[in-house]
């Protein structure tokens, strides 16, 4: 009896079954590169689009910098006018007790016999004009502009006398008001 028995279809079924198998591992092998393929490319295309998100919001970044650099150039124009501004405010703070002090060292400046009939003022520089009845007196005028603490940089630019006749000599002479006393170094002895 065993001499009867055929194996050929069960190698075939086998091989069938082998074949099932491979055929199903195949398709899964397939179907699961497919899937990671497919997984793959969507994790790559969300990187993607998440790039795009973060270069747009870049690009706006970038568009509203611009608008502020470009306000630069005038708020550059505005604090110039602003130190401009300043600064004559803190010229006329300095100056405006010019015409106060200068009010106030005047009449020991001048002595008697000298005459002032034109006094000018722009800005520390004190232009005075007049007459003296001798050189004397306008020397005494000179002397005493120069040793006065609130003075600088006497100029006496001209004397003239018409004629012998004519009593008053006429002068022309400036001096510099400074803003705060000279220390000569008579006061610290």
């Amino acid at each position: 009896m065993i001499a009867k028995v055929n194996l050929l279809p069960w190698r075939e079924q086998s091989q069938k079954r082998y074949r099932q198998r491979f055929g199903l591992m195949l398709g899964g092998a397939v179907l699961t590169g497919g899937l990671l393929l497919g997984l793959s490319y969507w994790l790559f295309d969300g990187q993607i689009d998440l790039q795009k998100q973060r270069n747009n919001r870049i690009k706006q970044e970038i568009t509203v910098l611009e608008t502020k650099l470009s306000l630069l150039p005038e708020m550059d124009a505005q604090r110039d006018a602003l130190l401009k501004r300043l600064s004559v405010i803190t010229d006329i703070q300095k100056g405006r007790n010019h015409i106060t002090r200068l009010l106030s060292v005047l009449p020991g400046l001048v002595p008697q016999g000298v005459y002032l009939e034109e006094i000018t003022l722009t800005g520390s520089r004190v232009k005075f004009s007049g007459q003296g009845e001798s050189n004397g007196h306008l020397a005494t005028l000179l002397a005493n502009a120069e040793q006065s603490e609130w003075v600088n940089d006497v100029t006496m630019h001209s004397i003239v006398r018409a004629n012998e006749k004519q009593a008053l000599i006429r002068f022309n002479a400036s001096f510099v008001l400074v803003s705060e006393p000279l220390t000569g170094s008579e006061e610290g002895e």
